[in-house]
């Protein structure tokens, strides 16, 4: 059934739904090997391709759970046309830690600048990201080796 085909295709495109052959399911067969850095960049591309299969794939499931409904992170997502990492930089400053992070082993803090692009003013959904150069912390944890990087926490 092609119209079928057709028809799943756009709402998994619309909504992000996972099929064998999206970027999330491509991130979640790789992502095991990836360095934090190449999570970091996964997460942008996701946001810069409004996927939020993608998007969450590239974070903890404890702060996956939070972004969980769509409408929640639409807000974010939405509002980017365009999502470039600049640098990352691993940090010893120390920042808060959210408070699943003791459950796993290992736990790094980058540095993270990067470029967005948005929507015209009155479309922006999320009022609390600005277009340009702009740069935040990431927490990112890890079970322990061989386990793969995730996004616990962002912010400054």
């Amino acid at each position: 059934m092609p119209g079928y085909e057709v028809a799943t295709g756009f709402w998994r495109k619309l909504f992000g739904r996972r099929g064998p052959q999206s970027p999330a399911e491509a991130w979640l067969r790789q992502r095991r090997d990836a360095s934090p850095e190449e999570v970091i960049r996964q997460h942008f591309a996701a946001m810069a391709a409004h996927d939020l299969d993608w998007l969450l794939a590239t974070m903890a499931p404890e702060r996956a759970r939070l972004y969980n409904d769509p409408r929640t992170l639409d807000k974010r997502r939405l509002t980017v046309t365009g999502a470039r990492v600049l640098a990352v930089e691993a940090v010893a400053k120390p920042v808060p830690l959210p408070s699943f992070a003791d459950r796993y082993s290992a736990n790094m803090v980058l540095r993270v600048e990067y470029e967005l692009d948005l929507v015209e003013p009155e479309q922006r959904r999320d009022p609390s990201l600005r277009e340009g150069r702009d740069w935040s912390y990431f927490i990112l944890v890890s079970s322990g080796p061989g386990k793969p990087w995730a996004i616990a926490d962002w912010g400054r």
